[in-house]
């Protein structure tokens, strides 16, 4: 995957339906495929994509076919963000996804997924970023758009998304870039919820000791010492049963860490307040 980027390059939101998307792919290859040539195609306002079927990379010798791709690609408008990936290299991210583009493709995905067929996209990454924008802006959410990681601030906590998985997935499922920021926003904010339920929840239990956020971890210090603990909130991202092991194991955490100071004569922490 490589990205590059050009500031002055405008973007709308996006507002094209995955059921649009998955035809319009259809429709790029069923023109490709009749016309055995490179073909060229938006898919929607912020992707493109360049297919060279199977029987064009037989038929064509190296140099004519280099230079039908070199002109396709030169038709793909410029981007302010953009990223290319290869289709067929989809599975070098090691995703567990529910479905891909070897099931709606058909035939001429799994041509794709055995190399067959060679399929480039073109995604701009700031159609996302807009998108992502526009459903996080009423709820308080900053938005930090990196790649691949994008961190999302509400307060003092912090989520992240990993752009380029994002990307992957919408991909190879046929999903649209509104329809991928409309997946991506709901977690991102039950997740900063999640963060603050349990900062809350432990902070009001624990009240002898001080707590602070600090980046992405809470931070526990025990008052009249040097004792001190971070917990990296990053770890509740899991699902939920995974989620309570994680808080039942920062009590005991946090109750070491208070009976520790209770029992230490170099502490002014009073005995009283261990857990």
């Amino acid at each position: 995957m490589t990205e590059t980027t050009n500031p002055k390059k405008p973007t709308r939101l996006p507002d094209t339906a995955s059921q649009t998307v998955r035809q319009r792919w259809l429709d790029l290859l069923d023109l490709s495929y009749s016309t055995r040539r490179v073909t060229q195609q938006e898919i929607e306002p912020g992707v493109h994509a360049l297919v060279v079927p199977a029987v064009c990379r037989k038929e064509t010798n190296k140099d004519s076919l280099e230079v039908e791709v070199r002109v396709a690609s030169s038709h793909v408008p410029g981007m302010a963000r953009g990223v290319r990936l290869s289709l067929e290299r989809l599975g070098e991210f090691a995703l567990t996804l529910p479905a891909d583009y070897r099931g709606w493709m058909g035939a001429r995905g799994k041509d794709i997924a055995a190399g067959d067929t060679q399929v480039t996209v073109f995604v701009d990454l700031a159609f996302l970023e807009a998108a992502l924008l526009a459903r996080l802006w009423d709820h308080g959410v900053l938005v930090e758009f990196g790649s691949p990681l994008a961190f999302f601030r509400r307060g003092a906590l912090n989520d992240y998304v990993n752009i380029y998985e994002a990307v992957v997935t919408m991909l190879a499922e046929g999903n649209s870039l509104a329809d991928t920021a409309d997946r991506l926003a709901p977690k991102i904010l039950k997740r900063l919820q999640i963060y603050a339920n349990a900062y809350h929840q432990l902070s009001s239990i624990y009240t002898q000791a001080e707590w602070r956020i600090d980046g992405d971890n809470f931070v526990i210090k025990v008052p009249g010492s040097r004792l001190s603990l971070a917990l990296q909130y990053w770890e509740l991202q899991a699902d939920h049963a995974s989620a309570q092991r994680v808080l039942h194991d920062w009590r005991a955490r946090i109750e070491k860490l208070l009976q520790q100071a209770a029992s230490s004569p170099e502490n002014e922490f009073p005995k009283s307040f261990a857990a």
